[in-house]
């Protein structure tokens, strides 16, 4: 059985495969199992996916929800994993050839770890952004909790996870097309005592720079405010504070986004803990206070 599964959701997604795909197969490491979920594609992603099964690269499954949805297809791609770990790969992302070798690397020193993360490169419209944090090694859940108060340090799709621990946790949140990711992922932080985390970028991310679908689902509030009240209790008082930290700065990001796209962001700001909210977020704050034309002028100016 392989070491890891390498779960990747498609979509009509052709063009992106043709540099996703081989970044997969460089991989120094090669005790893994590359396992693609089709979601209907009609585009010549399906065809290019059963070329690569028939040349022995990659196990190829159909998922036949009743919608598009990435997040259920990861979640019956678990089900269905070869691999002790799982990591959830994205057809627009890449990563570099040494990224699943330093990530067994770390499984085989850390036995008692089960959430494996590392430092990225988002692929922004102005350049490249490295996101790391200051960190290396093995973090405590409060730590790590901090951290991701402070950014999304955890690359969704560059993470592994051990695959019994994903299923115990329920995989993702799939009611929700924006959110489920990072719900999953700030819960298995609440979740477990520790992680493991390699401040070298071993990936690359392209930022979600597309346009905002105004539908009820879309637009709605993310669900990591329900793990206040669901995982709260199980955690004391310094990990409840970084929590709700961590909340807020999820809170303030999505609704900059639904701003900059000409969205309201009262929910947001409505739901938000002003205790737990740090000095230098206050002016973000603010500035999503503002009227959606005077706050796209202000961006404009920058």
């Amino acid at each position: 059985m392989p070491l890891i599964t390498v779960v990747l959701p498609v979509c009509n997604d052709v063009l992106s495969l043709g540099t996703s795909l081989p970044s997969l197969f460089r991989q120094v490491f090669k005790d893994i199992e590359v396992l693609a979920v089709d979601e209907g594609s009609d585009d010549g992603s399906l065809e290019l996916l059963r070329h690569y099964e028939r040349a022995g690269r990659l196990r190829l499954l159909r998922h036949h929800g009743s919608r598009v949805d990435k997040l259920a297809a990861c979640n019956d791609a678990a089900q269905r994993a070869r691999g002790a770990w799982l990591m959830f790969f994205d057809p627009h992302d890449l990563l570099l050839f040494d990224h699943l070798s330093r990530m067994a690397e770390a499984i085989s020193q850390h036995p008692d770890i089960e959430l494996f993360a590392s430092a990225y490169q988002r692929m922004e419209q102005q350049g490249p952004v490295r996101i790391a944090i200051s960190a290396r090694g093995v973090m405590n859940r409060r730590n790590a909790l901090a951290a991701y108060a402070r950014c999304e340090f955890i690359q969704p799709h560059a993470t592994c996870i051990r695959r019994e621990r994903f299923l115990m946790l329920g995989g993702f949140s799939e009611p929700y097309r924006h959110g489920g990711e990072t719900h999953f992922w700030l819960g298995a932080l609440c979740a477990l005592p520790a992680i493991h985390y390699d401040d070298t970028v071993t990936s690359l991310r392209l930022a979600d720079n597309g346009v905002l679908e105004p539908d009820k689902e879309s637009l709605s509030l993310p669900t990591v405010v329900d793990l206040l009240e669901r995982l709260s209790p199980q955690l004391s008082a310094r990990e409840r504070r970084q929590l709700r930290a961590a909340v807020n700065r999820v809170l303030l990001d999505w609704a900059m986004y639904k701003k900059r796209h000409g969205h309201s962001a009262h929910a947001e700001l409505a739901a938000l803990r002003l205790m737990s909210l740090p000095v230098h977020l206050w002016s973000r704050a603010a500035l999503l206070m503002l009227p959606s034309a005077w706050y796209q002028r202000l961006q404009n100016k920058q």
